[in-house]
């Protein structure tokens, strides 16, 4: 049954990207265009449609047909549609035809009436002069073979009294196709103005009228689309490939995957016309019932690096990682224990720098030690660079160690700059060592290890040389994180060995982050910049 739309004020939605931008951009162009989205019954299509009304602003010029029995939730998740269904649908009913009777509620909410049968008989009210028509041309082909018995259903109930449903609006208007003429009557009456039709779905209609789903598609597309300069989005419930694909202007895939044992959500652009695609796949979540695809493009950074902040520890046995979404989602750091971030292919420096950026500043700026063998990607300068805007004077020389594989060369030795010299791990990284070199610096320290650069100093088996500097920091009640990647042989042997495993990974240009130890569900991973520092924010892909 149809569910026409109207005005109402829409909360702005930039600060919370949802619909990709180029699918915006295509029902923006000049003309009609049409889209089919289709995928599996709960991966977001009807949210999609509905949230597309918002964020392009066309809700009073919107008609949302569905065949299926109203949605209380869908009422919740948009709030507008409840009583625009009711004031459009008694504008339509009264405008379009000269007889009305029998108005009946159906269902109230308190003193809201929120659904209304009307039962409509008589001949359309004459057309107001001067008014733009709209013309009809292949839908009266259609009829006109309905009529003859060489298409559709004939025990389709074409000219009944309408059905009745609990929070629904039932209309009986002596039609052949009455959704599809209220579709036709919306676009006519918004002319010159563009309108937007969401018809959920395409294949329940085809059903109803036995009619095949190509013609029907077709057919809207010659007059409302193409004529009548409309938008159309038609909703299948089919997930592959299908014959009705070229039919659309646009064609766009839901699917809900699973990646690593949770449910991952994919979104596909597989054709666009007249829009040129800057990312075509989406990793893309319903949390909060909305439709949110993830840019893999990273955010802005702001102009000036701003002094860090810190971030309190959850507990006394739990230290912050500089994260308060991280710290919410893996209960902080567990002193005397070992971590393990695991950093899949594919994920960008920016995003690594930003992790490693907040456990140190959020170490340092609460005068605790931190010693650090960076990446073979890094290098104490590359690291001084990115860390010290961040912190006051002085605070990175006298709470922060970095190990160098080589000699920095120079008149003077940075302080915060420590030598391995590459013969054995222990004695280089030797905890004792690291204390007496961060003379004023409180506990508890942390041991931030890059295994990429270790094993290519000291070789496959650095993990089990080590064994003296975890048990050091394990006995002084410190934290100790390895940072390891899949190239890295020590990874699963150090993942085995943590109380505490996070991955991150790049999964079609978007990154996401989950918990092995303690498990959690995939997160999609950005950051924001609004205070001027790096804040990673983590949404859920529900």
């Amino acid at each position: 049954m149809p569910r026409p739309l109207g005005a109402t004020k829409v909360q702005p939605l930039a600060q919370r990207p949802g619909i990709p931008a180029d699918i915006l951009q295509f029902f923006r162009n000049p003309g009609g265009h049409s889209l089919i989205v289709k995928g599996s019954a709960g991966t977001g299509k009807t949210t999609f449609a509905l949230q597309l009304t918002e964020e392009l602003g066309g809700i009073a010029t919107s008609f949302y047909l569905s065949t299926r029995v109203s949605d209380e939730s869908l009422y919740n998740q948009f709030s507008w549609l409840r009583e625009r269904m009711k004031k459009t649908a008694l504008e339509f009913a009264g405008r379009q035809f000269s007889k009305t009777f029998d108005e009946t509620t159906i269902h109230t909410e308190g003193a809201t009436d929120i659904s209304v049968e009307f039962r409509v008989r008589g001949e359309k009210a004459p057309a107001t002069p001067g008014k733009r028509r709209l013309e009809r041309t292949e839908l009266e082909k259609l009829e006109g073979r309905i009529e003859m018995g060489e298409e559709g259903d004939e025990t389709y109930a074409k000219h009944g009294e309408g059905q009745v449903a609990d929070r629904t609006l039932t209309f009986d208007l002596g039609s052949d196709l009455p959704e599809i003429d209220m579709a036709y009557d919306a676009v006519e009456k918004n002319l010159p103005q563009k309108t937007l039709i969401l018809i959920d779905s395409i294949n329940a209609l085809s059903e109803r009228y036995g009619i095949y789903p190509g013609k029907l598609i077709s057919t809207l597309q010659k007059d409302l689309v193409e004529a009548g300069q409309a938008n159309v989005v038609f909703i299948l419930e089919d997930s592959g490939e299908t014959k009705l694909d070229y039919l659309g202007d646009g064609v766009v895939l839901f699917q809900s995957r699973e990646h690593a044992g949770r449910r991952l959500r994919l979104m596909t652009i597989e054709k666009l016309r007249g829009v040129e695609l800057r990312q075509h796949k989406f990793i893309y979540t319903l949390d909060g019932a909305r439709i949110r695809a993830f840019d893999i493009r990273p955010a802005e950074r702001p102009g000036e690096p701003k002094r860090w902040r810190a971030v309190p520890d959850r507990s006394k046995d739990e230290v912050s990682t500089g994260n308060e979404a991280l710290d919410a989602l893996i209960g902080g750091v567990r002193r005397a224990t070992i971590v393990c971030l695991e950093l899949g292919a594919g994920v960008p420096s920016e995003y690594i720098d930003n992790l490693r950026l907040a456990l140190m500043c959020n170490f340092a700026s609460l005068g605790r030690g931190v010693a650090h063998v960076p990446s073979r990607k890094g290098s104490f300068d590359v690291l001084r660079e990115i860390v010290a805007p961040h912190l006051d004077s002085g605070v990175f020389d006298q709470n922060i160690r970095v190990f160098e594989t080589s000699s920095l060369g120079g008149a003077e030795v940075p302080k915060a700059a420590l030598h391995m010299e590459g013969s054995n791990v222990d004695t280089d990284l030797k905890w004792s060592n690291v204390e007496y070199h961060l003379p004023k610096s409180q506990h508890p320290f942390l041991s931030l290890l890059s295994f990429d650069t270790l094993e290519s100093v000291y070789g496959s088996g650095v993990l089990e040389q080590l064994s003296g500097h975890i048990a050091a920091v394990s006995r002084r009640r410190d934290v100790f994180i390895g940072l390891t990647t899949p190239l890295t042989e020590s990874s699963e042997n150090l993942a085995s060995m943590a109380s505490q495993h996070v991955r991150m990974e790049n999964l079609d240009g978007s990154i996401v982050l989950y918990g092995e130890k303690p498990h959690t569900e995939l997160y999609n991973i950005s950051f924001s910049y609004a205070g001027g520092v790096p804040k990673a924010v983590l949404t859920p892909i529900v």
